[in-house]
């Protein structure tokens, strides 16, 4: 990614306060199958018969040529990097994400930030929406390579993925 490291030499940065708010979702067929692969440590995609594009997580109907996606894929759980936001220091009782105070469940130590992030898992090509685990800030960047962190106890739930982390060495 030769652009952005010569042509973006400092990270745009926005000041203001964002309001997550709790939110409830239908789940439907496909979320259930996803979730199915996750019990075994898999990542469950749709392919596209007409276009061949893998999307995860699984839809029926390609967003590109709007073909039926009945195919399922399993895809790795090594990723890139796509985009990332590193989140103001969280403080407890101030902030919630998806809902929750991320302090308040350990997710992160008060003081310390959130790096919600966009990944391409390889053989898929559609990002999914995750955090960045066990990284500074500063370590992160667009086009680096990170691999899933699994939940210890797998239950079937989208929680089984904790976040990414970066592969390193």
């Amino acid at each position: 990614m030769p652009y952005i490291k010569e042509e973006r030499k400092e990270t745009l940065s926005v000041e203001g306060e964002w309001a997550y708010g709790a939110y409830e979702y239908k789940a439907n067929k496909l979320l259930d199958e996803f979730c199915q692969g996750l019990k075994e440590r898999k990542l469950i995609g749709s392919l596209c018969p007409s276009c061949g594009k893998v999307i995860v997580l699984p839809r029926a109907i390609c967003g590109r040529c709007h073909r039926k996606m009945t195919e399922r894929i399993t895809v790795s759980d090594k990723g890139t990097v796509l985009s990332y936001i590193v989140s103001p220091p969280m403080v407890k009782g101030k902030y919630k994400m998806f809902g929750v105070d991320p302090v308040e469940l350990g997710i992160v130590k008060e003081g310390e930030s959130l790096i919600p992030a966009n990944v391409r898992f390889d053989g898929s090509d559609s990002p999914f929406n995750t955090l960045i685990l066990n990284a500074k800030p500063e370590e992160v960047n667009i086009g680096m390579r990170v691999k899933v962190v699994w939940k210890k106890e797998l239950a079937g739930n989208l929680s089984d993925i904790e976040g990414v982390e970066p592969i390193r060495g």
